[in-house]
């Protein structure tokens, strides 16, 4: 009886939540390394929009390269089996043009050599996320014409304010699947069960996400974790630069994660187009919106966009402080194959270049250094900003002992100097280690060309209060700017003056957009 008793009262103690994502590396396979010539069919390394020969063979056996570079998770590009044939001059490469989603495109290799790449990631600590498109399939994939009643009518999205529109019609030509048919979904959760079972990935990478109903999403997401366990990470394409879009994506659908948009264009605006440093500053003022910062993946290129040494005029002083900056930022960083070896290209097919094994790779020393000296106080802190010119932003980072930085907490500065200055340090804030920039002399950082500057503080800082802040404005006009207190850029919900004045609170540090 007692036996019974025991038995019926006994539950096992839960399985510690596995640790989310700290460094992406982001490859395309058909671009990355070729491993197996013997699936390559008409690859032409020479063609910028065929194939290259690229597969998960070739990955499987750089993972040491990866690694090395600090990188403990890497996602794929899509590997289900792909139209192969380019369309209107477009390569299919990419895979985002979906034949059949349930199935290894077999230029990249087959089922036994997927399961073998994910143990040896696995076997090294690592973690795998896999690229889906659940949007839509590519423009002659048979289900198009198998089940025509799974898709929208055909037509282009002409208005990208609409939400109707942009949910409902397609994105650049491609079938645009209903979503909100029981059995199209169906048929999406039976698909990804089989690559959960296959490749036991980490997580999935979900392809255009802003192009599909949030409640859809958030159902799915909650049947995967179901199936793979509730830390099944999911990371979400919002190619949106709107912080409020964002936010309000992250939060509907339950994505444990979204590429930081706002941010990326913000980095790419100061450090390759000489914008003021004040876009950043702005950007980060509106963090306590997402209410965990740290859950974003941060990234300064991908495929769709142009790379950095392009954005930037493969200058290598701007490419460097952008990276170093990358590297110092909140969140989860993710870097594009090939930006350690200074690809360029502005748009596709040029962006997807395969990667230049063999020559220099000029940035690969940074990336190691940035993401070995990574810790919560970077990846999880708070920011604020302490001084903002033209010319400079001073940002101060801390993070408390909620976010593991013990009970006094941590604290650090970031210096973004445009051209030739110095900075120094305020009365009573004493520097500790220089992890990167010139070194601290007589309390004073010197930039002889500019550049970023990344420095421990020997003791925490103090947080910012909130103070009132007043604006004269004249009759009849709003201030509008970021954020939900400006009013998002919206006229109608700006803040009107009372009295020739604007009133409101913010916390000192906090940089507004106007």
């Amino acid at each position: 009886m007692w036996a019974l008793l025991l038995a019926c009262f006994h539950h096992p103690a839960p399985e510690p939540a596995k640790p989310a994502p700290q460094a992406i590396y982001f490859v395309m396979v058909d671009r990355f390394a070729n491993g197996d010539p013997t699936n390559d069919a008409d690859a032409d390394p020479n063609n910028p929009v065929a194939f290259h020969g690229g597969d998960l063979q070739g990955i499987l056996e750089k993972l040491d390269y990866i690694q090395g570079l600090g990188f403990d998770s890497i996602w794929l590009s899509p590997i289900a089996q792909m139209r192969t044939e380019p369309f209107f001059g477009n390569g299919a490469f990419h895979g985002y043009w979906v034949q059949d989603p349930a199935r290894i495109e077999p230029r990249f290799g087959d089922e036994a050599t997927l399961r073998a790449l994910s143990d040896a990631i696995h076997k090294r600590g690592m973690k795998l996320i896999l690229d889906v498109v659940y949007n839509h399939v590519s423009f002659d994939a048979p289900l198009r014409t198998e089940k025509p009643e799974w898709f929208h009518p055909a037509l282009p999205i002409q208005n990208w304010s609409d939400p109707v529109e942009v949910v409902t019609h397609e994105v650049h030509g491609l079938p645009d699947l209903d979503q909100d048919r029981p059995d199209v979904v169906a048929w999406i959760e039976d698909w990804s069960r089989k690559w959960l079972a296959l490749a036991q990935p980490d997580g999935f990478r979900i392809d255009a996400v802003r192009h599909m109903p949030t409640s859809f999403l958030h159902n799915l997401f909650v049947d995967l974790r179901t199936e793979a366990g509730a830390d099944f990470y999911l990371l979400g394409e919002v190619f949106d630069g709107n912080p409020l879009v964002v936010k309000d994506t992250l939060e509907k659908t339950g994505l444990s994660s979204v590429f930081d948009f706002p941010l990326h264009y913000a980095m790419v605006d100061v450090f390759c187009k000489d914008q003021h440093p004040g876009r950043i500053a702005s950007v980060l003022s509106l963090d306590p919106l997402y209410g965990d910062p740290g859950r974003l993946v941060t990234f300064l290129d991908n495929h769709d966009l142009p790379r950095l040494g392009s954005a930037c005029g493969e200058q290598d002083p701007k490419v460097e402080a952008a990276i170093s900056f990358l590297l110092s930022m909140r969140g989860t960083p993710s870097i594009t194959w090939g930006t350690e070896s200074a690809l360029t290209g502005e748009k596709e097919p040029e962006n997807r270049k395969s990667m230049n094994w063999g020559e220099a790779a000029p940035f690969a020393a940074l990336i190691r250094k940035g993401l070995s000296e990574r810790s919560p106080l970077w990846s999880r802190g708070r920011s604020w900003t302490l001084e903002l010119s033209e010319t400079r932003l001073v940002l101060a980072r801390h993070c408390s002992q909620a976010d593991g930085c013990g009970r006094e907490g941590r604290s650090g500065l970031i210096v973004v100097q445009k051209g030739e200055g110095s900075w120094s340090l305020p009365a009573g804030m004493v520097a500790g280690r220089v992890l990167r920039g010139p070194e601290v002399h007589d309390r004073v950082l010197h930039f002889p060309t500019g550049g970023v500057a990344v420095v421990e503080l020997e003791r925490a800082l103090t947080l910012p209060e909130t103070v009132p802040l007043e604006l004269d404005l004249p009759e009849g006009v709003r201030l509008v700017g970021a954020g939900p207190l400006l009013g998002n850029w919206n006229p109608d919900l700006g803040k009107a003056g009372e009295g020739g004045q604007v009133r409101w609170e913010a916390e000192e540090g906090t940089v507004l957009a106007y």
